[in-house]
């Protein structure tokens, strides 16, 4: 209660405004380190700005009328942004990003060299070997003897730079989220619409983040560009989102959010239970400190104004009331099966982060280097064998294909062809090798394979989403609806589905013709990738490359990210006429496996109950838990400590004298142990898990032992499948002989 009299809140208000005032001080002297917060600053102080105007001018308006009227300006606004920034870049040369533009920019903004892996890389007095040169309106790098072209890699971590010369594109983007945001409040009906539309907008950022990651082993810089536009906008948008709906409105909205999620997703709240968990782990366990040194000052009775620590039960507890009521709720989930989740996101973002980002480009740096002394023709058969092969894989997408192709095949034809043709030969390779893979997918495996009981299952048959799919795709003729779900649908079950329903293949081909709109720009952004690497004396050949891949690599992602958006709301279009989805019968043979494997899937959660696991598989999950978290913390935090620098044009043999091994750091090493330990320690509780899960299942047949032929699922096969997690199928034949 002291915080309700005139001193009390006066003392609040000054202390919010002491901590506001010293976040943004805070933010300002961190920016040479971190020069995204300018750009989060900005975007916080955008919409306070045209609220201040709103007072000054349009105090009578409402506020939500007044923030839906900003959707024009501020779309308009970002297109004269964007527009603007692309003709200064291609006005001058000096206004392009390149290798000499990253160094000046380091020594300009006063960034420190990091001489730990290239300690020859100095002059002896502080600075370094090499010096950026002027002459007339040309800059170039001058390497004296001795000194190696690899030592700009001494800036490698000077990141303040490139945020200002992206600056620009960051502002724009953040405007146009917000005109998106003010666009949504302009809906009329039911509020909570609202919410659910900015939801929806939050989860295309992130998705769009995720499909740039993908590409981080090209151009990290863009990375970190939307990691900052994407934090920016959050926060900006979260400022109109409070001010034009009352609390009431804001709670009332939450209710029916979350009502509607879980009605409608409510099978899958545990993933995204374990992205919380396996992101803000380290944060959730400081919060939970200072919760404890809160209630601990309250308890004291220091502080007149404090709050009392709680009444009723559970109020003698380490934490706060608000504290002790998240962590209940925390409690009250599956919590062995959220873990695992958790543990799951991370494998998964070690595989992006090491893979992806790491191994692909010592891959592909590798295939250049091999292939060099061999002709186009060689060197295009090798890159549609192995693109046939990366197809026919389910999970593996198409944008890495047509980025390999777009790397390899003009650096090895653009003697031959130039780089235009080069370029283009690359995307008519992507464009056949995808339609011939589709085509192999759907008369191969769709129709030659659709007996078999698993591809149909594999392809999710009897899901509510492949019905609605087959709704389309069965209609005749092409329509838009039919060729955005044939190029945004995912590859592989898209197209066996195809083969499934015998659709005629040549109409089929036709509706996937304009993916070639997505191979291009891939294509495109790989060629410039490598045409960036290029250098002479440690100059770049082609110093205007390095920003056209930049915008290249934003092409893609935005036009592969589109493409899935629309295509999913076509499916969704689709599967709101429940009549039409109800009519489609089940495979009876798929549904038969699909409840076997759930009976499977419901022992195992019954097994894994965390308050019924014996300590030993607590332990181990927990384990798996904090090593995957923190292995993940490294390899992101510092990654410049735990992998050599390695690019497109590097060879295998001076770079990492000739290991791949070297790739990896002493940090890097570490973080690899505890990825492998943590999949171990999952592993193995997986299979005590599964161990248990048979003996539930033995049991609820009135059978004391497990025999080969109490696990049949289907007439092709004798195994016992597990499918709760959504990995690859896991055999129980090892455990054919457990007792129950």
């Amino acid at each position: 209660d002291g915080w309700a009299g005139k001193a009390g809140g006066l003392a609040l208000d000054l202390s919010m405004l002491t901590v506001v005032v010293g976040l943004v001080l805070l933010v300002m002297l961190m920016a040479h380190e971190y020069p995204y917060g300018i750009v989060c600053l900005f975007a916080i102080f955008m919409p306070l700005w045209l609220l201040a105007l709103k007072l000054l001018k349009y105090d009578k308006v409402d506020t939500r009328t007044f923030v839906s009227w900003l959707s024009g300006p501020l779309l308009l606004l970002s297109l004269l942004i964007g527009l603007s920034w692309t003709a200064w870049v291609f006005s001058d040369p000096d206004n392009e990003w390149n290798v000499v533009a990253g160094v000046s920019a380091a020594e300009r903004t006063g960034c420190e060299a990091d001489y730990t892996d290239h300690p020859d890389c100095g002059d002896g007095s502080g600075g370094t070997c090499f010096s950026v040169v002027r002459e007339g309106d040309e800059e170039y790098l001058l390497f004296p003897e001795g000194c190696s072209s690899n030592c700009v890699e001494v800036y490698a971590e000077c990141s303040a730079g490139f945020i200002l010369w992206v600056g620009p594109v960051l502002v724009g983007l953040a405007a146009l989220f917000l005109s998106f945001f003010c666009t949504f409040l302009r809906s009329e009906g039911a509020k909570d619409k609202d919410v659910l539309n900015f939801g929806a907008v939050w989860i295309l950022i992130l998705f769009g983040m995720w499909v740039t990651t993908s590409l981080a082993g090209a151009a990290g810089g863009i990375i970190l560009a939307l990691a900052a536009l994407t934090l920016a906008s959050f926060v900006a948008s979260a400022v109109f989102f409070v001010v034009s709906t009352s609390s009431e409105e804001r709670s009332r909205n939450a209710e029916q959010v979350m009502d509607r999620v879980r009605k409608k997703y409510g099978d899958h709240l545990d993933w995204a239970r374990g992205l919380f968990v396996v992101t803000c782990l380290p944060i959730v366990a400081v919060y939970l400190v200072l919760s404890m040194a809160n209630q601990l000052v309250r308890r004291s009775g220091l502080f007149p104004c404090s709050a009392p620590p709680g009444d009723g039960p559970g109020s003698g507890g380490v934490f706060t009331a608000r504290t002790k009521k998240q962590v209940d709720a925390m409690r009250s989930w599956n919590r062995s099966r959220v873990f695992t989740y958790a543990i799951i996101w991370g494998i998964g973002f070690m595989i992006l982060q090491v893979i992806v980002a790491n191994l692909t480009v010592v891959f592909l740096s590798w295939m250049i280097e091999k292939t060099r002394p061999y002709g186009i023709g060689v060197v295009t058969a090798i890159m549609i064998g192995v693109g046939v092969a990366m197809f026919l894989l389910p999970p593996v997408p198409g944008v890495p294909v047509y980025l390999s192709l777009g790397i390899v095949l003009p650096a090895q034809g653009h003697e031959l062809m130039g780089w235009t043709g080069s370029i283009f030969y690359s995307v008519a390779i992507g464009l056949m090798l995808k339609l011939g893979a589709s085509a192999m997918q759907q008369k191969l495996v769709g129709e030659r394979l659709s007996h078999i009981v698993k591809v149909r299952q594999f392809v999710g048959i009897n899901s509510r989403f492949i019905k609605a799919m087959r709704l389309v795709l069965e209609k005749d003729g092409l329509d838009l609806a039919k060729v955005c779900i044939l190029i945004g649908g995912p590859d592989w079950p898209t197209s066996v589905l195809c083969g499934i329903l015998r659709l005629p293949l040549l109409q089929i081909m036709l509706g996937t013709a304009p993916i070639v709109f997505l191979i291009m720009p891939t294509c495109m952004s790989g060629a410039f990738l490598y045409m960036a690497f290029l250098e002479t004396d440690g100059n770049p050949d082609f110093p205007w490359s390095a920003t056209v891949s930049t915008i290249t690599l934003t092409l893609t992602a935005i036009v592969q990210f589109g493409s899935m958006i629309v295509a999913a709301y076509y499916v969704e279009r689709a599967s709101a006429n429940s009549d039409d989805i109800a009519a489609i019968p089940d495979d009876l043979e798929v549904k038969e496996v699909d409840d076997e494997e759930e009976h499977l899937r419901r022992c195992y959660q019954t097994a894994t109950q965390w308050e019924a696991m014996p300590w030993l598989p607590k332990i181990s999950l927990g384990a798996s838990l904090v090593f995957i978290v923190t292995s993940s913390y490294m390899v992101q935090l510092f990654s410049s400590y735990c992998f050599t620098p390695h690019t497109l044009t590097d060879s295998i043999a001076e770079n990492l004298d000739g290991k791949v091994s070297n790739l990896f750091l002493p940090l890097g090493w570490v973080s690899v142990a505890l990825f492998g330990v943590s999949c171990t320690l999952l592993f193995l509780f997986m299979t005590w898990g599964e161990k248990k899960a048979l003996q539930l299942v033995n049991e609820s047949r009135g059978s004391s032992r497990v025999a080969p032929d109490d696990i049949q699922v289907s007439a092709e096969g004798t195994e016992v499948r597990l499918h709760s997690y959504g990995l690859s199928s896991l055999s129980f034949d090892a455990f054919h002989n457990v007792d129950s």
